[in-house]
């Protein structure tokens, strides 16, 4: 139920103006059904159904979101369509009344009443009641009443006291029934008026009485009544029947009345209370109705679409990479890797499969235009319990439960239906990146690389799965060793096809990824450009001196000492053609290293750890090329000089 009452909140405040705009126009409909039926017969049934909407709309969204008893909901549908045709058996008269107050209602208001109607009705109503002769007039007001006086004798003469006292005699043949009052006008005499249909009227007044309740609630028409029986004065207003009026209380009566001010009380703050009571009632009433009938559409206006869902398994620290190793189907011991990534998409994994998403039309049409034969990307934030490093599987109930929690989702007013999804199970793992040379490989082809760009790559790794390789937790100085010595494959193979003896080519080539064993989980850049070519004669040449240069910002700090003095005479192993390298001796290949200032050690640093590896770089005459193998390293011994400043 909190899941419904949240995807309830956040689909109201996602569409906050049109919702205002549908409760207020549901409850003006409602406010003006309440006013016909004030006062009827109907109140009472109103009141039953309203209970019985309330309770069954929560009893029935309880139990088919925690239970699922589809069944059950089908049958409330069921009850919902009985309730409609019974209502319009029970409410036909009030149906009725409705119908004629909207066809007869004038778009122009009429004029305010003047004091010659309302001195000839009182000035009638006192000798009537004098002389105790029944009277009943009715005084139209917005509601025409043409149809009621055509079933009678048509007069269109001016109101007096005497026209009204010489329908109303005894004797006269128009005594019997009704007068009809148009303005200033006698417009009919002699007319029918209709039965009221009411419980709350007293069943011991008279014919007269209950016909001016019934024209009042049929109309708004203001009905006055002159008992035949006692000369009591009476007013009939919107069903409600005033009695036992004198002549200055009819007189304020019928002025405030047609002149739209409200019947008067002798207490203004009574009336004000009398009317804030009223009011207030009438909102008891209409806002609840309001709210469920607002409830009622939004649920029958339900809708489902299923799409193609693109699931991304993001991680809130981006210093772990997320794997979805399976979507369905039983775990397995063990899952290889996915697919080599770049490194900006390591902290992500996805998961595609089929969702299904309810809601309301709306937004179902506009998740059917946002995804028309696309894929609907969302992505969750691996946070908490569900981002501890490690393997997680989720059933297909958690699956749908954190697919609900999504901000994309709730704020959609969507939920997915969980009931096809399969188990999901993904990996969570700390990344280690570390800088690897990249070493070609061109399988039993004997090849010499002029140049790779770039000839480092950046690589990331699963801590686990270095760990495992390890065999134990490596520090951060066994991973750079580890670096150093392991290299990313450049795979040459087919590309050196057709590549003839002295020839070079240049080629891109993707990387693989392999180093040592261990599958590199992304890199960048994921390819390299090499310059190589095919060794034709080759030969060793013995003794090549390998020079030394410091970077004059060293020499003046430290002090550059040899480790190993065999280290700086190498072999240096060349190719080409076999007139360019015939002659060569080892003064005409250069091997040099390099000193440089980011080498320079702190002062306090202890000797052991001034020791520095040199790369060896290998220069040959145009038309040799150098073999590359292992790479070349000379050790030395940056000492700091005393007094110096590092």
């Amino acid at each position: 139920m909190d899941g419904t009452l949240t995807s309830l909140l956040y689909r109201m405040g996602g569409d906050l103006p049109a919702v205002l705009v549908e409760l207020l126009l549901i409850g003006m409909c409602v406010n003006w059904c309440a006013s016909v039926l004030e006062g009827t017969r109907g109140t009472k049934p109103l009141r039953g159904v309203l209970v019985i909407l309330v309770v069954a709309t929560i009893v029935v969204r309880i139990l088919v979101v925690h239970f699922e008893w589809v069944r059950l909901e089908l049958l409330y549908h069921y009850v919902l369509t009985g309730l409609a045709l019974i209502a319009l058996v029970v409410f036909q008269p009030e149906l009725r009344r409705a119908v004629i107050r909207m066809g007869d209602v004038r778009f122009r208001r009429g004029r305010q009443p003047e004091s010659q109607l309302v001195s000839a009705l009182v000035k009638s109503a006192g000798y009537l009641s004098r002389n105790r002769y029944g009277a009943l007039v009715a005084i139209q007001r917005d509601v025409d009443l043409t149809g009621w006086a055509e079933n009678g004798t048509m007069i269109n003469a001016e109101v007096s006291a005497n026209l009204l006292n010489t329908v109303f005699y005894p004797g006269s043949a128009l005594h019997d029934l009704g007068v009809i009052v148009r303005g200033n006008h006698v417009l009919a005499a002699n007319c029918q008026f209709p039965s009221p249909d009411s419980d709350e009227i007293d069943a011991a007044l008279g014919s007269r009485h209950l016909a001016a309740v019934g024209m009042s609630y049929e109309t708004d028409a203001l009905v006055l009544v002159v008992s035949e029986e006692t000369g009591v004065i009476s007013l009939a207003d919107n069903g409600k029947l005033t009695r036992y009026l004198t002549l200055d209380d009819l007189a304020a009566e019928l002025t405030n009345r047609l002149g739209r001010r409200g019947s008067p009380a002798a207490n203004p703050i009574a009336r004000s209370g009398r009317t804030l009571w009223h009011r207030l009632r009438r909102m008891l009433v209409v806002v609840p109705i309001t709210a469920v009938l607002w409830y009622l559409a939004d649920q029958a206006t339900f809708a489902q679409a299923t799409v193609k869902l693109e699931l991304t398994l993001q991680h809130d620290d981006p210093a772990y990479i997320v794997d979805v190793l399976e979507q369905h189907g039983p775990t397995s011991a063990a899952a290889a890797p996915g697919p080599l990534r770049p490194l900006d998409q390591l902290h992500a994994a996805s998961a595609v499969f089929d969702a299904t998403f309810r809601g309301s039309a709306r937004k179902i049409d506009q998740l059917r235009n946002k995804t028309p034969g696309q894929i609907l990307k969302l992505v969750w934030i691996l946070r908490g319990a569900d981002a501890e490093p490690g393997m997680h599987v989720l059933q297909p109930d958690d699956l749908k439960e954190r697919i609900d929690g999504l901000r994309e989702v709730l704020t959609a007013g969507l939920t997915v239906d969980g009931s096809a999804f399969l188990r999901l199970r993904y990996s969570v793992d700390q990344r280690v990146v570390l800088r690897m040379r990249v070493q070609p490989d061109a399988g039993e082809t004997p090849i010499a690389v002029e140049r790779i760009v770039p000839p480092e790559v950046t690589v990331v790794f699963r801590l686990s799965e270095l760990a495992q390789y390890l065999g134990r937790h490596p520090e951060r100085a066994e991973l750079e060793k580890f670096a150093a010595e392991r290299f990313v494959r450049a795979p040459l193979g087919d590309l050196l096809t057709g590549l003839g003896p002295e020839e070079t080519r240049t080629l891109e080539v993707q990387l693989d990824g392999a180093a040592g064993g261990v599958r590199v989980a992304g890199m960048s850049p994921e390819k390299v450009t090499l310059t190589v070519g095919v060794v034709g004669q080759r030969r060793v040449i013995p003794n090549v001196v390998v020079q030394l240069f410091v970077s004059p910002e060293v020499r003046e700090k430290c002090d550059v000492e040899k480790v190993d003095a065999n280290e700086w005479r190498i072999d240096v192993e060349v190719s080409g053609r076999e007139s360019k390298i015939r002659g060569l001796g080892p003064a005409d290949v250069q091997a040099f290293v390099h000193v440089t200032p980011d080498m320079i050690p702190p002062a306090d640093q202890a000797a052991e750890k001034r020791l520095r590896s040199l790369d060896v770089i290998i220069l040959a005459p145009e038309g040799v090329h150098v073999v590359t193998g292992r790479p070349r390293t000379i050790r030395v011994n940056l000492v700091p000089r005393p007094g110096a400043t590092p």
